[in-house]
């Protein structure tokens, strides 16, 4: 089969398009036939080496899978050959850790296409319990576009953040992949959403997807903006994706009693907290990695029912995923950017 591999740790240039063995289904594995996958921004780190770098080489990375079953083990029941479906983009590559529920709380759970082979192939192998019937109706490329930050979103705004009817929040950089999906989310659950963006061009994008209040972080400072919204008591829920260096200004944007959740570290891992406004201003910080097979379903639900629906930014050929990268790392993104073979 093709794939986009790379052999050593450096930028876009480093992936090649080459043939590599077609994988074939070990015991409680299926193989899928890739019909589409999205690029997340943790396959940009993988590639750069600044996640892992105990990983085979060459390597394929790529979490986001829409496709066909090609092959079953003969242990696998309930699937067939030819049946539409998503590849969970985290699971617990340990089988000794397949049953713990939820699977993101397992000890060796990380995201396809870590220390397993990705996505960006024309075939990829996976445990059958990790893949989910493909029912939305929706095109390869828009479906390719979700799994993963549903899942995030889904964990990080429903079960952490514990979003619902009639309050306010704040979501970071809505207008990236999992930005996008958190202010979908949100308003799917009955929240007003205030959102940044980086450039008026995404203006536009977040306000469809249902934010109320969408704020350029490089022109005014979002905490002050976030404050005039909400009559100075600040919001329910901030969901942060961006890091250390914002993450002063999401506290400032938290009404006492809040909850701030934190999935990204874009903008740096090192921050300083005051301790004393987390006393008495009574903030509950909660970190937020993937999620649940649960959540993704229930994410997919909303996806299926029209509740949320993917932004495509761009779809590249298979071949040139150097070239999809150099789009991601521009910052130009709005949405997602998926890989086709």
């Amino acid at each position: 089969m093709k794939a986009a591999v790379f052999h050593e740790f450096g930028g876009p240039e480093v992936f090649r398009y080459e043939e590599v063995p077609t994988p074939a289904p070990g015991p409680g594995e299926v193989v899928v036939k890739v019909a589409a996958c999205g690029i997340n921004r943790y396959d940009l780190y993988m590639r750069m080496g600044a996640v892992f770098t105990d990983i085979e080489m060459p390597h394929i990375v790529g979490a986001d899978v829409a496709g066909t079953i090609a092959a079953v083990d003969p242990e696998v029941t309930g699937l067939k050959e030819g049946d539409k479906v998503i590849v969970a983009p985290g699971y617990p590559i340990d089988p000794a850790d397949w049953d713990i529920v939820p699977e993101n709380m397992a000890p060796s759970f990380e995201v396809t296409g870590t220390h397993t082979q990705g996505g960006n192939a024309e075939f990829i192998r996976v445990p059958a319990r990790f893949v989910l019937p493909d029912d939305t109706g929706l095109p390869a490329d828009e479906v390719a576009a979700m799994p993963l930050v549903l899942m995030t979103a889904m964990h990080a705004v429903e079960t952490l953040g514990q979003v619902r009817a009639g309050q306010k929040v704040l979501v970071q950089a809505g207008a990236s992949g999992s930005g996008n999906a958190c202010v979908q989310v949100a308003k799917a659950l009955g929240a007003q959403v205030a959102s940044t963006v980086g450039s008026a061009e995404k203006f536009d994008m977040v306000k469809a997807s249902g934010a109320e209040l969408v704020i350029n972080y490089n022109e005014e400072r979002f905490a002050d903006r976030v404050l005039d919204w909400t009559d100075g008591k600040g919001v329910d829920v901030v969901i942060d994706n961006i890091g250390a260096s914002v993450f002063e200004d999401c506290l400032s944007s938290l009404r006492v009693g809040g909850t701030f959740v934190n999935f990204g570290l874009v903008g740096g891992i090192k921050a300083t907290l005051n301790i004393r406004n987390l006393f008495f201003r009574q903030h509950t910080l909660k970190g937020s990695f993937m999620g649940s097979m649960n959540e993704l379903r229930r994410g997919l639900a909303l996806l299926r029912d029209g509740k949320v629906k993917a932004f495509v930014d761009k779809t590249y050929p298979l071949k040139d995923a150097a070239d999809a990268h150099r789009h991601i790392e521009s910052r130009a993104v709005k949405g997602k950017v998926v890989l086709v073979p």
